[in-house]
């Protein structure tokens, strides 16, 4: 698989695991989506909050976000994009799922209708050991489909009611509210294949949605978001040169010359192999806007990629200065340290990770780099709970055991026992 985008199959937390979320990490893309989303919760509860954005790589349109504020955007949702505002539209909608407390409200409901199907199956039951079967199949049948109607009326009333936060969040900030339907008018074309039926929804249907935008419409007042609007057309090259074909990205960049153009065919010879053609076509982008710090860091995982490792820290380092707080570049220039096979740089390699380690919430990669670390530098131990750490990450909890036995079996450092047995601890709660 690619460094560029890596592909994380995992169960990411309990709703990844629920819906086989599979996570794309990508600095630049989420960078943008949480740059969006600073503007448009300015002056709201939400306001100097972190709002976490991640890639899930699904081929439909999709957007959710979590009771603990993780947005998860499909990739089509992204490509199918047409500009930020389309964007905001999206994130302004789950933001209004936050601050209208639908997470809270659900529950209610849930609790709600999960009575209902108590009591029709407590009738149920009667009537079924007085020798009224017919009558209680039906009993426990209604029951059901009474009450997941009314979660899904209360489901399509949240929906209804986080569109009108997001029209009013878009309004306030100059955001195009045809960004919203843009969006919706993609999702109305598969609406329309299928001939839903509009009762049976979680999602009041799209042409109810659009219409009700449009008569929102008068009195917009938009911004220009030059920076936002420029970083949104690298992003679609980025993305466009890395899931598209070769004959669609010449269909949408004719001018081989352009910016854009240039990222999206440096992506596609990145993907298909071309390592060499990639980092001429990235040199160029370089050339063209030197403060890009995406494109050193790509240059730098193109390096990687080939082994040249001494390179690829050179070009990490570059977009580590550019942009200095962004944890992904840091931990691209800890694996490269790592590789250099230089006693000086596995101990940088080695502190980066430790600080990558306090700032990530699923650092498995991170941890996978501290265990070889440790290894070369023969602290197996530390080697060991290293390891032990990714596999419960992973929810490889016979695989953190063997490592976690290892470790105990080796030190006598008072601090990594008590590491240890705090991780057994968190794995034995984990298991219940």
């Amino acid at each position: 698989m690619r460094i560029l985008i890596t592909f994380v199959i995992l169960s990411f937390f309990n709703l990844a695991k629920a819906n086989s979320i599979n996570v794309v990490r990508d600095a630049e893309v989420e960078n943008l989506l949480e740059d969006i989303s600073k503007i448009l919760v300015q002056d709201t509860e939400l306001d100097k909050q972190e709002l976490k954005f991640y890639i899930d790589n699904k081929k439909y349109i999709n957007a959710i976000v979590t009771p603990d504020k993780k947005f998860f955007f499909t990739t089509e949702l992204l490509l199918k994009s047409k500009g930020i505002d389309d964007l905001a539209g999206v994130i302004s909608h789950e933001i209004g799922h936050i601050i209208g407390g639908h997470f809270q409200k659900r529950q209610i409901a849930m609790e709600k209708t999960s009575n209902i199907n108590i009591l029709s199956s407590l009738l149920a039951i009667g009537a079924i050991a007085s020798g009224a079967y017919d009558a209680g199949s039906a009993l426990l049948m209604g029951g059901q489909h009474l009450s997941n109607r009314r979660l899904l009326s209360f489901s399509r009333s949240q929906e209804s009611l986080a569109d009108q936060t997001a029209i009013r969040l878009l309004k306030r900030n100059g955001f195009s509210l045809q960004g919203l339907i843009n969006i919706f008018e993609q999702i109305q074309r598969n609406e329309k294949i299928k001939k839903l039926n509009p009762y049976a929804l979680t999602h009041p249907l799209s042409n109810e949605r659009i219409r009700n935008i449009k008569i929102n419409f008068e009195g917009q007042k938009l911004r220009k978001y030059k920076d936002l609007d420029y970083r949104f057309k690298l992003v679609k090259s980025k993305l466009n040169g890395f899931f598209l074909t070769e004959e669609q990205i010449e269909f949408l960049y004719p001018n081989k010359q352009e910016l854009e153009s240039l990222y999206a065919y440096a992506l596609n010879s990145y993907r298909i192999g071309k390592i060499n053609n990639a980092i001429l076509l990235i040199d160029k982008c370089i050339k063209i806007d030197s403060d890009n710090p995406y494109f050193h860091e790509l240059k730098g995982q193109m390096y990687y990629e080939t082994g040249l490792f001494k390179k690829a820290i050179e070009s990490f380092l570059i977009s580590n200065r550019i942009l200095p707080n962004e944890k992904e570049f840091q931990l691209f220039l800890a694996k490269s340290l790592y590789h250099s096979n230089n006693l000086v740089n596995q101990e940088k390699s080695i502190n980066i990770l430790w600080s990558y380690i306090k700032k990530d919430e699923f650092p498995i990669d991170a941890w996978h780099y501290l265990g070889l670390n440790y290894g070369k530098l023969k602290k197996l131990d530390y080697s060991s709970y290293a390891f032990a750490e990714k596999y419960v990450l992973a929810n490889k909890f016979d695989n953190a055991k063997i490592h976690i036995k290892k470790a105990k079996k080796i030190t006598k450092d008072p601090i990594l026992i008590k590491k240890l047995s705090d991780l057994e601890y968190e794995m034995k709660k984990n298991q219940k």
